[in-house]
């Protein structure tokens, strides 16, 4: 293992983070509010000395392995969440610790979960730091600084393979640093958009930015103790619900639609085909279920509540409109299913991604065929190319094992002594799947800040493996991973 690197590379992605701190202190200096100002300077000077201390560390090697790859990104992901979670207490805005590390952790990983019962009585300034740690979580730390790394004499191509493993970045550009740069462009330009069409809406400078970097980050914090409720707008609904889909959707293929004015990637990718018709699907099953139950006396209203939530939903975002606790249960394990599911490749939203459910819906229908007429070849093709059987088991594999994790999260969050059975379980769902509100004491109108602080750290660390997509994490804790002669 090449520690040192690691350590330089650790380094760099502390000064990027510390100063991704600057615009919250503009805020609080706009705001005087000094007490903001000065934990932000703190953590940040900290963080920045801490990188430079990294980075005069002597090299041996510039090459980074998959094992020093992985390493970093997971350090990474773990340190940045602490680090961010110091300026809400060393401001006294959340004063218990473990509350603040539950705070960042679920916003660095654009989770959306919250354990405050109060969001509008933080300072304007840690206001705007919650959702500003969606929108630099959103497409991850690594990815920008890939795009400096090669000035270090370092090749960013293993975290990014240990981080965005399933994408399709390759295909984007010939250069890392190309990819991060199409990526930002792309992400910079869509947040751009979201914040001007929701000061169209209504919304004020505040707020409209706020809200603008947790939809397009699939997040789901919002300024409002009431969530997107607050504004009871059908144009601000429809603006996020847009921006939530868009975020769901893989950015390099946004990227070529955009720039490269090629739609066609967008509509003949299997994957993002497969996306929309469930989305589709279950905003229109939503609507009619809770028009047939009476929930909502006009169906224009039914569909307008159900589809929002739908979408927050199924992109991981966890806005609201309503508590969908109080629906029919059909419409919760539908729910249930699509969040599982998650957005796109490639994308900022959660879940196992549809091209893994594809090609293991794809894998199960080989399976029946192949029972029928035994002799026969069958091949999965996927965007248009054949998917090898590793590839289908390691689909498979991953899907099945994301469940296992849900549901041994589940049982160690029982423990805790205000978890009922439902609210343990969908605490460790929804933070595995980074949906962030759950059901139960965690339903859209609940919080977390009733558990206990080991309890939200645990699901602290659920939030980071999943959005690493597990096995990144747990690969750690196996030995033949710190086993030299192994993952060259």
């Amino acid at each position: 293992m090449n520690y040192r690197i690691v350590a330089r590379t650790l380094g760099t992605m502390f000064i990027i983070t510390s100063c991704c701190m600057i615009p919250s202190m503009l805020i609080a200096i706009y705001y005087k509010d000094d007490v903001s100002l000065s934990s932000f300077f703190l953590v940040s000077f900290t963080m920045t000395v801490i990188g430079i201390l990294l980075k005069k560390i002597p090299k041996k090697s510039d090459l980074i392995r998959l094992r020093e790859g992985y390493l970093i990104v997971v350090l990474t992901w773990f340190l940045v969440c602490f680090f961010c979670a110091l300026p809400y207490y060393i401001s006294g805005a959340i004063p218990d610790f473990f509350n603040a590390l539950f705070e960042s952790t679920s916003g660095v990983t654009t989770t959306g979960a919250s354990a405050l019962n109060d969001i509008e009585a933080l300072p304007e300034a840690m206001l705007f730091w919650r959702s500003f740690t969606h929108w630099m979580g959103g497409l991850g730390i690594l990815t920008m600084a890939i795009a400096i790394l090669p000035a270090l004499g370092i090749s960013g191509f293993q975290m990014a393979k240990a981080e965005a493993s399933n994408s399709n970045l390759d295909k984007t550009a010939p250069k890392m640093t190309d990819m991060a740069k199409i990526l930002y462009k792309t992400y910079f330009c869509l947040t751009a958009v979201c914040f001007m069409l929701l000061l169209l809406g209504g919304m004020n400078i505040f707020d409209a930015a706020a809200h603008a970097f947790s939809a397009i980050a699939t997040g789901g914090f919002s300024t409002k103790n009431l969530s997107i409720g607050y504004f009871n707008s059908a144009y601000i609904e429809a603006v996020l619900g847009f921006f939530m889909i868009v975020g769901s959707i893989s950015f390099p293929l946004l990227y070529a639609s955009m720039v490269r004015r090629n739609i066609k990637a967008l509509v003949n990718n299997e994957e993002i085909r497969f996306f929309i018709f469930l989305l589709s699907s279950g905003c229109i099953f939503s609507g009619i279920v809770l028009y047939a139950n009476g929930i909502f006396d006009n169906f224009f209203t039914a569909m307008r509540y159900g589809a929002f939530q739908v979408i927050s939903v199924m992109t991981t975002s966890g806005f609201s409109t309503a508590d969908y606790n109080l629906w029919p249960s059909a419409i919760i394990i539908m729910l249930l299913l699509l969040v599982y599911c998650g957005g796109c490749s490639g994308s900022t939203a959660g879940g196992v991604k549809i091209i893994r459910v594809l090609i293991f819906l794809k894998l199960l229908a080989r399976e029946f065929k192949k029972k029928l007429h035994p002799k026969a070849v069958y091949t999965i093709r996927v965007k248009h190319e054949t998917a090898s059987n590793d590839t289908a088991v390691t689909a498979a594999t991953h899907i099945i094992f994301f469940f296992l994790l849900c549901v041994l999260g589940g049982i160690i969050v029982s423990f805790d002594p205000g978890a009922d059975l439902t609210t343990a379980f969908s605490a460790s769902f929804s933070s595995t799947t980074n949906l962030g509100p759950g059901f139960g004491k965690v339903g859209p109108y609940g919080n977390f800040s009733f558990l206990q602080g080991w309890t939200k750290t645990f699901l602290s660390f659920l939030m980071i493996t999943g959005k690493l997509e597990v096995f990144a994490v747990l690969m750690l804790f196996t030995p033949n991973f710190w086993n030299p002669d192994k993952y060259r």
